[in-house]
């Protein structure tokens, strides 16, 4: 076996000649025999790699059938290079397999080495698989996986390797990336700059990708929910409902994502909006008629929240001078808010928002509005702008925690102190709602609850107003909503 290994390991790396359908057209063989073996080797991979994986299948059994579906897969992987798409979809499985259930740490290596020579190969021969399958692959995908994997069977992975790979990766792929490629990819720019300060511009510029990258799949992945929601609709087929809640559920794990690949770079040190400031406002000037640079500025210093800097205040309006965008018109209602023109900011703020194409970040737009109002303690406007954004997207958990705050802020409708604090149960059910909807915003949902629940009211007091536990109770005025008793 550990010969075949080591032969098939030099035939994989090594340039083919005259394989079938490489260097012509047979790729199954140019003879009768040909195909009728590379059917058969296919059938015995599929067959025995099949029986070989299960929770009732024995060690014995595991071991004979996996023996024999790699002999079929080294013959296909030399002889019939470009036959079968799931030579090599099978094969990532058969290795992923042989790799678990093998405890010498010698023969692992060998067939972690073979792993990634097969995805080498099949995207050596991307072009010839893309002929043969109607769903058509993609290098940058299987790049991808191959990162993935190297990271996951290379305790101690060079950085550079593996940088490398997720860079060129999310390169082609870009918002097509799977989520998990576009966080390791920012993950490992990071280490890179850890270990290399000179990757600090190329840091930027990678955060600036992977954040733009997963707004796109999580756009998406709405398009898809609405998609399968108005399939249901009209055809009533329950697989187009669960497909949808399939999608909800990838939504909630690339806004984590989402959240991670802000944390990176936020807690790598590599920019300051002092240091932000001072790297972009030296060629600001020069710039100023450089839209692709301003749009980096305002990119930039607004993810990093820099944007009272005088740098991003006018980049913003160089940039809306030159072409009105949503984050131009941001920048510039930031410069009239910090003047105190609050009528003026929020007419730029209206304009972002209304600009955007983005439905994750018109809510987010929407969300930092509220905001603006809840610090002006304007609180109707600061929820009327929070509920706005989860017009846009529902699955978003901060408006939700933005309106607990407003109730927290301006919890006094009544007269009566006990009906006030009852409003503070209508902020823990928001707070609910954020993590139910958003598991990224679960920790500071708790760090506000604790704040809120020593607000409600004192348990005797309910008692003595015949309130119990789990009864209903409307709290009124302007916040208008109907909670239950704690």
């Amino acid at each position: 076996m550990k010969k075949i290994i080591l032969t098939l390991l030099v035939l994989v790396a090594a340039s083919t000649n005259a394989q079938n359908g490489v260097t012509n057209n047979f790729r199954f063989g140019p003879t009768p025999e040909d195909s009728t073996l590379c059917i058969r080797h296919s059938s015995n991979l599929n067959t025995n790699l099949k029986n070989s994986i299960g929770k009732n299948v024995s060690e014995a059994q595991a071991k004979e059938g996996l023996a024999i579906a790699f002999e079929a897969w080294s013959v296909l992987m030399k002889d019939y290079p470009v036959a079968r798409v799931d030579t090599y979809t099978n094969g990532i499985k058969l290795l992923t397999e042989m790799i678990k259930r093998e405890s010498d740490p010698a023969k692992k290596s060998e067939y972690i080495n073979l792993l990634m020579g097969t995805y080498d190969q099949q995207i050596k021969y991307i072009d010839k698989l893309q002929e043969v399958t109607e769903t058509k692959l993609s290098a940058g995908k299987i790049l991808g996986k191959k990162a993935l994997d190297y990271i996951k069977y290379h305790k101690n992975a060079p950085v550079d390797s593996v940088y490398s790979m997720l860079a060129k990766s999310v390169e082609i792929e870009k918002g097509d990336s799977e989520y998990t490629v576009t966080q390791n990819f920012m993950k490992y720019s990071v280490q890179k700059y850890k270990q290399d300060k000179s990757h600090s511009s190329q840091l930027v510029e990678d955060y600036l990708n992977a954040q733009e990258y997963i707004v796109e799949v999580i756009d998406r992945y709405y398009d898809d929910i609405n998609r399968c929601r108005k399939k249901y609709e009209a055809e009533g087929d329950p697989k187009d409902s669960i497909n949808a809640m399939k999608y909800e559920k990838m939504i909630d794990a690339s806004r984590i994502v989402k959240g991670n690949i802000d944390a990176y770079f936020i807690n790598s040190g590599a920019a300051s909006c002092e240091d932000l400031s001072n790297i972009y406002g030296a060629k600001l000037e020069e710039n100023k008629t450089n839209l692709e640079y301003l749009n980096k500025v305002i990119s930039v210093m607004s993810m990093l929240k820099c944007t009272n800097e005088e740098v991003y205040l006018n980049a913003a309006e160089y940039a809306h001078q030159i072409e009105p965008t949503a984050k131009a018109a941001m920048g510039c209602g930031y410069r009239y808010y910090k003047k105190g023109e609050i009528a003026k900011a929020l007419e730029y703020f209206d304009q972002a928002i209304e600009l955007e194409t983005s439905v994750t970040k018109k809510a987010e737009l929407c969300n930092l509005v509220g905001y603006i109002y809840l610090d002006r303690k304007n609180f109707e406007s600061a929820r009327r702008y929070a509920n706005k954004a989860l017009s846009f997207n529902s699955k978003y958990g901060d408006p939700h925690i933005l309106i607990a705050q407003c109730y927290h802020m301006g919890p006094k409708w009544s007269s009566d102190d006990f009906e006030n604090a009852c409003t503070y149960y209508v902020c823990l059910d928001r707070l609910d709602r954020a993590k139910k909807v958003d598991p990224s915003v679960k920790r500071e949902a708790d760090r506000y609850a604790e704040v809120y629940k020593k607000n409600v009211p004192p348990v005797d007091e309910l008692f003595m107003r015949g309130y119990q536990k789990g009864k209903a109770i409307q709290v009124g005025g302007w916040i208008n909503e109907s909670t239950k008793i704690r």
